[in-house]
């Protein structure tokens, strides 16, 4: 068998826990970049609740806009949703060592990556959602890329899951940052998160990307 067939179906068994290099200038516009998650604070919480065993997590994920220097990567964070250059993106997840993975949407025509870059930047400007419960006045990452294909149904929306996938319990964590907003946990409420974005079947991995 040749070394890149059996690569190639290594890749495909062991899904996002392995990834092969990819330069910047790979990538085009529609990908979309998922950002792995640490494993204290807020990103450890999301780990804790989405995260599967043998697989990397991500906490973050932005859509790619433009080509070359002047690539920008479209998305929501603590700072608002937002276009930030390609390269800082990159930079900046390397000061927190953090991996970078691209993924790519299957079968996607020009007019639906066209549509969901145009949707994202009129999503811009809005501030970030710190409850993570969608709603029309902010946005948080997965929830600014769902919106951007909504109208051509690319990514579902599914009931929020805050309970470990291995014990069925809801961290202290999220049960103290809820009560924080005066809230219950939003355990079922519709809507997204990195995790299942980057497994949906509808996006292939392209590889882990590297200055």
């Amino acid at each position: 068998m040749r070394l890149g067939v059996f690569l190639a179906g290594l890749l495909a068994i062991a899904g996002p826990a392995w990834s092969a290099a990819l330069s910047p200038a790979g990538l085009q516009p529609g990908d979309l970049l998922f950002v792995s998650a640490s494993h204290t604070g807020l990103s450890g919480a999301i780990n804790d609740a989405t995260a599967r065993a043998g697989q990397i997590s991500y906490d973050h994920v932005g859509l790619v806009a433009g080509h070359g220097e002047a690539a920008e990567v479209l998305h929501a964070d603590q700072d608002g949703s937002r276009a930030q250059l390609l390269s800082d993106f990159l930079r900046e997840a390397a000061d927190k060592q953090r991996q970078v993975d691209a993924y790519r949407l299957r079968q996607a025509d020009a007019t639906v990556i066209a549509d969901g870059i145009a949707s994202a930047r009129g999503l811009l400007g809005k501030p970030y959602n710190a409850t993570y419960v969608p709603n029309d006045d902010s946005l948080y990452c997965s929830d600014l890329i769902e919106r951007a294909f909504r109208a051509h149904g690319i990514f579902a929306l599914q009931p929020m899951n805050f309970r470990n996938p291995d014990t069925g319990v809801i961290a202290d964590w999220w049960v103290q940052f809820y009560a924080g907003h005066g809230m219950a946990v939003p355990q079922d409420v519709p809507g997204s998160n990195p995790n299942d974005m980057a497994r949906s079947p509808v996006l292939q991995l392209l590889g882990e990307v590297r200055q």
